[in-house]
């Protein structure tokens, strides 16, 4: 193993340079987007334009934000080599199999319905108008803490690499994403995703080569195993294993249950685009997973023990890499958490906006109002989120956790289903969407955000069986929907 830990003189002016070139490039699209937008439909579903590099790349830079590479780098330090498991269950259940069980049938289901937001979509396949402020409320409440985590990891690589208060950097961040996200809406986001994911690719590569440099490969893990002991470097680790798989589901079924990340299915041009994305994310996914996955129990050879969850990551890039180096990847974090934070305020906007707004109280409101209110709800989810994030009431990981789990136990069941069963009803989508997500929260009040107190039991783990079971029940004792009208959603 090298010692070699370079000077840290000067390297802020330097990263400073490159990432105001990306911003700029950030804003530049914004500004491009803004005049892309002609209709309510181009600012929600870009008119379905999208080709397989930038659905593929956009999906993939929304998965994995900051919360992966700030947070879940931080709690690898922590816990130890097992969460290599969880780099693996990412790569085949996040990223590989759900496009191939969701993606086309998730695009042809909205274009047969014409839907603007996934709730929209589930809404008219049940034919349930009383589940749209349900899912709404999901919807909004599971965009905001995850939007939460976003900020919270891009605020503290702002402030350890650059000497900047949390105060300064939140505003920062929410200047640059509010702008373009507000402007240039699903189109403006799109492409600046395409961006962030080819600055994330190469900026975690880096970081990789970096990281080996001054650890090796096997000869690193070999002293963790001295110095840390066994435990760090063996299954299930410093966790339970009921720890571990919880941390598996909830990072793997984020694409499952997550609207903003399901939306991107329905940009894609066609199934060709589709068929396309799959193999270009996954290679992209590996890369980023295993880089960050790798990069973290090393720091404890770098770093040493005691360094802050959610410092580690910064101040591991800040250890050993050169200025250059800095400002890379300091992008490919920002870009991380633009392009999640981007889409997850836009997809809380969308659910205020249509599907409360519009679709529920004020029936009445045009396209046209619905879409400036869409961007002034934009600007205030994200001004809402940056406040509460500045109180800063729990660590990363935990924060995002919650918000997943709440949003996927509402969702995965009825989507699922949706897509593939017949018999599933609108009573059925509605119990589990109230008591998938109730479960979720009452499990995290009582045992912790990660189910400390019970074993390492995170609540995704009964929010999922709690929906599932519902969902299924329900359906089959109560009326099924008119056959005709489920032959021709199925067909």
């Amino acid at each position: 193993m090298q010692n070699y830990v370079p000077g840290l003189e000067g390297y802020i002016p330097t990263a400073i340079i490159i990432f105001v070139i990306y911003i700029a490039a950030n804003v530049a699209i914004g500004i491009w987007g803004m005049r892309k937008i002609k209709s309510a439909d181009s600012y929600y579903t870009s008119g379905h334009s999208m080709g397989s590099w930038a659905v593929a790349l956009a999906f993939g830079a929304t998965c994995y934000s900051a919360t992966l590479i700030i947070g879940f780098g931080g709690k690898a330090y922590d816990v130890g080599t097992s969460l290599m498991w969880v780099a693996a269950s990412n790569i085949f259940f996040m990223t590989y199999l759900v496009w191939v069980v969701l993606g086309k049938k998730v695009r042809k289901l909205q274009e047969k319905f014409g839907a603007f937001t996934v709730t929209e979509m589930i809404v008219k396949r049940y034919h349930a108008e009383a589940l749209r402020p349900i899912l709404a409320v999901v919807v909004a409440f599971s965009m905001i803490a995850y939007t939460i985590a976003v900020l919270t990891g891009t605020a503290r690589l702002f402030e350890v690499l650059f000497h900047i208060p949390f105060f300064w950097a939140l505003i920062i961040v929410i200047f640059v994403i509010g702008f373009y996200v507000t402007t240039g809406g699903i189109v403006s986001t799109i492409y600046n995703d395409f961006l962030q994911g080819i600055v994330m690719f190469f900026g975690i590569l880096l970081l990789f080569l970096y990281v080996y440099s001054n650890t090796g490969f096997v000869s690193g893990y070999e002293e963790l195993g001295r110095k840390l002991g066994d435990v760090y470097v063996t299954m299930p680790g410093k966790i339970s294993w009921w720890g571990l798989v919880s941390v598996c589901l909830v990072t793997s079924l984020i694409p499952w249950g997550m609207p903003q990340i399901v939306h991107y299915m329905f940009i894609a041009r066609d199934a060709k685009a589709i068929n396309w994305a799959i193999p270009i994310v996954t290679i992209w996914t590996f890369i980023i997973v295993y880089g960050i996955y790798y990069a973290g129990p090393m720091a404890q050879l770098i770093l040493g023990p005691g360094v802050h969850t959610d410092k580690v990551m910064p101040t591991l890039i800040k250890t050993i890499m050169p200025s250059l180096g800095i400002g890379i990847v300091l992008s490919s974090v920002a870009a991380a958490s633009m392009s999640t934070m981007a889409g997850t305020s836009l997809q809380g906007a969308f659910a205020i906006s249509r599907d409360l707004c519009q679709k529920t109280f004020w029936k009445e409101m045009s396209d046209e109002k619905v879409l400036t209110l869409s961007k002034l709800v934009n600007i205030a989810v994200i001004v809402f989120s940056a406040c509460l994030a500045y109180l800063r009431l729990a660590n990363i990981a935990e924060i995002f956790m919650v918000g997943a789990a709440a949003s996927c136990a509402a969702f995965v069941p009825i989507l699922v289903c949706g897509l593939y069963w017949k018999r599933g009803t609108a009573a059925g989508a509605i119990w589990c969407a109230v008591l998938g997500f109730l479960t979720v929260l009452v499990w995290s009040l009582l045992f912790g955000a990660e189910g400390q107190k019970a074993g390492g039991i995170h609540a995704i783990i009964p929010g999922q069986i709690v929906g599932w079971a519902t969902f299924v029940l329900v359906s089959l004792m109560t009326k099924p929907l008119n056959k005709e009208f489920v032959r021709k959603v199925m067909s």
